[in-house]
């Protein structure tokens, strides 16, 4: 064992000894520190990375790094960024485990709490749940977090925004076949097609994704395909289209386990999970069109969007079957040319659900027992003023949301209907410093009960349950930088965030429904660092490290046997320590790069009474710069070693009832392949 460890680490360090020799500079760089400013369009507005007054980390993937990263999960791509955390759970049932600064620490699926945009478009429904099945994380290029809550440009769910790009650089490669296979009966294929259309610009990409799985009752079958493009009209006009399909007809959920049972038999899926036949089978669509003209006065942008979704969702006990038709519409206008920066905007939302639900028969429906219509309407108007004096700028926005949520409960008499409105400002300083930036920001965040928590009742009955909003109030202080000579950028933040009205999840039976109910208050406070460091053209270097101390202010949660106080428990799900650093070497005949993730011990539940161990993992990759196949045409093979020390850890499923909250992950696996790309 301890020569295998040590093949490992010389594995992962190969290339160093020839990382200074010379040769011709390379085009496929493994990881360029970014020195130049950016556009963040994590906003509804044009800021540029250089002027913002919040903390914002971006990423923006190389060919090598698409080539040559088999991504299944959105934790490949997004590891070492500040203040996100993704729990990639080894299967597709649930999704990845989204939290931002301990935001949508509640979630047991999809995302809640996190405003998720695709292209631009927003994957967030009205009632601030999103679903990150139809992201292929192999096709996505760039990615930006707003570390903070962001109501004041996206309203209802966003303690943070994470804002996801598939859209290649022009001009790309024609064609990019990537095939993929590896441990656990893993099979995917990748295509992305992107012709030369002047002006213009379209890309389109594929994939097929079998699997089947590290963890009893896990097989996944997922088709996904997108599309974008940009139609140029002259004269600063155009029409942006991008939409996306995903159809997963079979992910198989092994459900989680207690902790004894994770240690044992960690890939073991509980008989009841079997017996009911749980999982999902998933069809979702969206398209989404932006026309954007300078008319003068400032830039205009118009965007329509419409999300299509159908589910349905074996759960012990019970089958949902959900029929999901949503949309929404956003006008903005601004300047962002002259020395006084402004915009405005107003932005409408309508989400439309048929919820039903059945007693399960071995996981196909049996006797209907719920049936409703549910409906979320949002209306809002926002605006952005930006002030400079001198190096000193001053930001200022405020956005104001009306939602409303109703249930038309079609086998009793059980309507309801609720109603939040919100005023969410926001104001910034930033103050340049030339290599670097100081900023301070202050805001406020809207989380709303999503339809699904509002209409899982205890009782059993239709309509929604009596919950409120969350209400956040927070502040940061950072800077950012760069050392030019050694190419070297950094990222510093401080954070304190108050939620009042926290929901908190809970079971009464073992692999039941989940319910919630607002448990008084809590307290995010927290640092983040990180940096990418470019010692020499054939080197790269980032690292990561975030603090969170998130903890109940206030609450009560009560038993059947007796009252448990939650002022200051820490919120599950939330690990207090998170590093990451990645290292990425190139010589002319392989390219190798090694990341290495701590994540530290964090609580299962609200009381605190279960601990999911802390860890650290090590993932090695080499690849070859690319074999030529004729002109213009290369074949990059590629080999991935994930966990290579085969840890045992688990991902948590928080307050899942009977102690059951860990959800255990793949040991050592490997995975293999090769891209063709095409110029």
């Amino acid at each position: 064992m301890r020569a295998f460890h040590l093949l490992l680490c010389v594995l992962a360090l190969f290339g160093g000894s020839a990382a200074y020799a010379q040769a011709p500079p390379d085009t496929s760089v493994a990881m360029r520190v970014q020195m130049a400013p950016v556009e963040v369009t994590a906003t509804p507005f044009q800021i540029a990375s250089e002027a913002a007054s919040f903390a914002v980390a971006t990423r923006t993937r190389t060919d090598l790094d698409l080539n040559t990263t088999p991504s299944l999960s959105l934790e490949q791509v997004t590891a070492g960024l500040p203040g996100l955390s993704v729990q990639s759970r080894t299967h597709f049932a649930l999704g990845d485990r989204i939290t931002v600064r301990g935001f949508g620490w509640r979630a047991q699926f999809g995302v809640r709490g996190i405003q998720m945009l695709l292209n631009g478009i927003p994957l967030t429904m009205a009632d601030g749940q999103s679903v990150v099945h139809i992201i292929d994380p192999s096709f996505v290029r760039s990615v930006e977090v707003l570390r903070g809550p962001a109501s004041t440009f996206w309203g209802n769910a966003s303690g943070g925004v994470l804002a996801l790009s598939t859209q290649p650089q022009h001009p790309a490669h024609t064609v990019r076949l990537k095939e993929t296979v590896g441990s656990y009966g893993l099979s995917k294929t990748d295509v992305q097609v992107t012709p030369d259309l002047g002006a213009h610009q379209l890309s389109a990409y594929a994939s097929y994704l079998t699997q089947d799985g590290f963890r009893q009752h896990s097989d996944t079958r997922l088709l996904r395909t997108g599309a974008t493009s940009d139609i140029a009209l002259g004269n600063d006009a155009g029409i942006r289209i991008t939409g996306a399909l995903q159809h997963m007809p079979r992910a198989d959920s092994p459900g989680s386990l207690k902790r004894e049972a994770a240690r044992q038999n960690p890939g073991q899926a509980r008989q009841t999970i079997l017996d009911f036949d749980v999982g999902k089978d998933v069809t979702q669509g969206q398209l989404g069109a932006t026309y954007y003209d300078d008319v003068g006065l400032g830039v205009l942008n118009a965007t329509a969007y419409g999300v299509a979704r159908d589910l349905q969702n074996p759960i012990p006990f019970s089958v949902i079957d959900l029929h999901r038709n949503a949309g929404g519409l956003r006008f903005t206008l601004e300047d962002d040319a002259s020395r006084v920066r402004w915009g405005v905007g107003v932005e409408g939302k309508r989400q439309h659900d048929e919820r039903r639900e059945f007693t399960s028969n071995g996981g196909r429906p049996d006797s209907l027992i719920l049936d409703q219509l549910e409906t979320v309407d949002n209306a809002a108007a926002f605006g952005r003023l930006a002030v400079p004096f001198g190096r000193l700028r001053i930001d200022a926005g405020v956005r104001y949301d009306w939602l409303q949520f109703e249930a038309d409960d079609r086998l009793g008499t059980d309507d309801g209907t609720q109603t939040f409105r919100a005023l969410s400002p926001s104001i910034g300083l930033s103050f340049d410093l030339g290599t670097a930036r100081l900023f301070a920001h202050a805001s406020t965040g809207l989380e709303a009960p999503t339809t699904t928590e509002l209409s899982n009742r205890p009782d059993g009955q239709g309509g929604f349950n009596d919950l409120e909003a969350e209400d956040v109030v927070a502040v940061e202080t950072g800077a950012t930088g760069r050392w030019v000579a050694p190419r070297l950028s950094y990222d510093v933040a401080f954070f304190y965030q108050d939620v009042d009205n926290v929901l908190v999840p809970f079971q009464q039976r073992a692999f039941g429904p989940t319910f919630f109910r607002n448990q008084g208050a809590a307290r995010h406070l927290g640092a983040e660092a990180s940096l990418q460091w470019q010692p020499a053209e054939r080197l790269g270097v980032r690292a990561s490290y975030s603090y969170t101390n998130a903890e109940f202010t206030a609450g009560t949660i009560e038993g059947p046997a007796s009252t448990t106080d939650l002022d200051g428990n820490q919120l599950p799900g939330v690990p207090t320590h998170r590093l990451g650093a990645t290292a990425q070497l190139r010589t002319d005949a392989v390219h190798a790069a090694t990341t290495v993730q701590h994540v530290g011990e964090q609580y299962g539940d609200s009381e605190n009474t279960a601990t999911i161990d802390a860890y650290t993992t090590v993932d090695l990759r080499l690849s070859h710069p690319g074999l030529p196949v004729t002109a213009g045409t290369k074949v990059t093979p590629f080999l991935a070693l994930n966990n290579a020390f085969d840890v045992r850890y688990s991902d948590v499923v928080v307050n899942a009832f009977g102690g059951r909250f860990y959800e255990p992950a793949a040991g050592r696996h490997w995975r293999f392949g090769a891209t063709l790309q095409i110029d």
